[in-house]
């Protein structure tokens, strides 16, 4: 998963089939891993090992894994779509011009409420 990331963010492309064919074989190895956890009980742990330790730890492991894989993913979507879609900005004003639009807004500390003597009309 971490070579796939690396390779997302250094070729900005799609990984090679290497990385995919390594991927398959990793994938179902994570599931099973998974379904063991799930099957541990707690409350079997006994209090005088670090075996509630190592199920944290390899719980900590599996959600590192699984935000790579989703960070790869979104990675993979950005790269495969096409380069208008890319380019594409949602925001066409400037930060600073959005800035100058709150500047010129009454502040909330101004006396808006129209009683005049700092009370709230209702």
């Amino acid at each position: 998963m971490l070579e796939e990331n690396t390779w997302l963010k250094s070729e900005k492309k799609a990984p090679s089939n290497e990385l995919l064919d390594q991927k398959k074989v990793m994938l179902p190895q994570l599931e099973v891993s998974l379904e063991n956890l799930r099957k541990l009980k707690p409350e079997f742990f006994s209090p005088f090992d670090d075996s509630k330790q190592l199920v944290n730890d390899s719980h900590a492991k599996l959600l590192q894994i699984f935000y790579i894989d989703r960070e790869n993913e979104d990675l993979l979507l950005k790269l495969t779509q096409s380069t208008e879609r890319q380019a594409f900005n949602r925001f066409t004003t400037p930060p600073g011009e959005i800035d100058k639009i709150h500047n010129r807004m009454p502040s909330e500390d101004s006396d808006t409420t129209g009683a005049g003597n700092g009370e709230e009309l209702s």
